[in-house]
């Protein structure tokens, strides 16, 4: 390395043995996965308490609970009727049962909050569905059928089980279709559920996978300032220089982390994570063993416990004055 035109600095650096970089970047992987749950965690308690997020949140459980197709359970909490009653201590019978008054308690709820087409629609549907061919038992009996004066009944001829007209018609209904109209025909249920929704993808979810990005692979720069390394590559001895071959500055040190954060971590989310394996393809098989953040700003992984990595080419000229020469003795002799 050239410092001046008449003098010349030598210095060499080894590279990392390679799986010490593979735990080194599975340390900080595991960190930031555990960084990200407990902001989640943190944010969401946070989000939670605002009286714009209450204000919803109890209207969207009393728009439930009024419909019938919740259950306030003491032990389960607010629970979908289908999974409460899958619950093994009910029998088949008590499951259609219950299965039957959450249907009549949503077709009443429905009339009284929808308008008068759309509750209609969805009382209809109720006919239209038990009355589907795809609801048969194994000798092809349907499950129900009409009567003398067309209303629909249960097919006293149907060979299935209470436990398969629940597991298969009931649970069907519910799930698909009266909990589709749920969302989408009754009043201010859509609204309250996208608020939950934007505040989870715009507001809880971006600020934790930012926060822990920082706290795991940013904030550690400061900490082990000599090779920028985050903490992984602090337990192994893995350190950063530039293309001076000395430590890289903070604010280069700042582009590394955004190249990483927005190139590999943000982008991997939506790709299946393809950046992060081309990062790590160039890490294992390119020339110069270089992830990509790192070639884009000429950086290097070296082995800081064989190496020495310095702030600048006079910090090594001094790391390389002799030093073992014993200091010239300075006391006076004793008068005679």
């Amino acid at each position: 390395m050239n410092t001046s035109e008449s003098s010349q600095i030598e210095i060499s650096y080894t590279r990392p043995k390679f799986w010490h970089r593979i735990i080194a970047n599975l340390i900080d992987i595991l960190l930031f996965a555990l960084m990200f749950f407990i902001l989640f965690i943190s944010v969401r308690a946070i989000v939670q308490t605002t009286s714009e997020y209450k204000k919803n949140n109890e209207l969207l459980i009393q728009i439930r609970l009024d419909s019938g197709l919740y259950i306030d359970s003491s032990t389960m909490g607010i629970t979908d009727v289908i999974t409460y009653n899958s619950r093994l201590d009910f029998a088949g019978s008590v499951r259609v049962n219950n299965a039957k008054e959450a249907i009549d308690s949503f077709l009443s709820y429905a009339e009284e909050v929808c308008d008068e087409e759309k509750a209609l629609e969805i009382i209809n549907s109720y006919d239209q569905c038990r009355l589907d061919n795809r609801f048969v038992d194994k000798l092809g009996q349907p499950y129900f059928i009409e009567d003398e004066v067309g209303t629909v009944i249960k097919n006293p001829n149907c060979s299935a089980t209470n436990q398969q007209y629940f597991d298969n018609f009931y649970t069907y209904y519910i799930d698909e279709v009266l909990q589709g109209y749920l969302v989408t025909a009754i009043p201010h249920y859509l609204e309250c559920t996208r608020f939950m929704s934007d505040m989870l993808i715009y507001i809880e979810l971006p600020i934790s996978y930012l926060l822990a990005g920082i706290l795991i692979y940013y904030v550690p720069t400061f900490i082990f300032r000599r090779g920028r390394k985050t903490f992984g590559k602090a337990i192994y001895h893995i350190g950063l220089i530039d293309s001076r071959y000395l430590n890289p500055t903070q604010a280069r040190s700042f582009s590394r982390f955004a190249i990483f954060y927005f190139s590999e971590l943000i982008l991997s989310l939506f790709t299946l994570g393809i950046p992060y394996i081309i990062s790590f393809s160039m890490m294992a098989f390119s020339k110069t063993k270089q992830s990509f953040p790192d070639y884009l700003l000429g950086l290097y992984e070296i082995d800081t416990s064989k190496n020495n990595i310095y702030n600048s080419y006079a910090e090594i000229e001094i790391s390389k004055l002799d030093n073992s020469k014993k200091p010239i003795d300075f006391k006076m002799r004793d008068l005679p």
